[in-house]
């Protein structure tokens, strides 16, 4: 029986550890879209365009203010998120416009570069402190 080396092993189960955070702004609907039908619309979408393994990907709205936000992704799949993200044109029956801004490996750092630090914590309802999760 071939054994495949450990480096082979411990390099694919690590790749998928390494995080992006992919800033966007919703220009269509003017008036934004709630978190709720934006978080369902991401999840449809992903599932359409990765089929079966979509739960690789890591897609994860993180920070979202109605107009201005940022996801998660692992870093290999980076690219195809920003085209997932760039292609979005309906959300729930509405016409939707995202369009993506930058990328980072934190989500301090993207906050700071393409956002002005306007997205707070207080942005993320799911977020839950460390010392506070049960």
């Amino acid at each position: 029986m071939l054994v495949p080396p450990i480096c082979l092993l411990l390099a694919s189960s690590q790749s998928k550890r390494r995080h992006r955070y992919i800033g966007f702004r919703v220009l269509k609907p003017e008036g934004g879209i709630e978190r709720e039908k934006l978080k369902r619309a991401l999840l449809w979408y992903c599932k359409r365009y990765f089929g079966e393994g979509y739960r690789d990907v890591g897609l994860r709205l993180t920070r979202f203010n109605g107009k201005e936000g940022m996801v998660h992704c692992y870093h290999i799949y980076k690219e195809k998120v920003i085209d997932l993200l760039n292609s979005m044109d309906k959300i729930l029956g509405e016409d939707a416009k995202i369009v993506t801004i930058g990328t980072s490996g934190t989500i301090k750092s993207l906050n700071r570069k393409f956002f002005g630090g306007r997205l707070k914590r207080e942005h993320d309802p799911d977020f839950k402190p460390k010392w506070r999760r049960k």
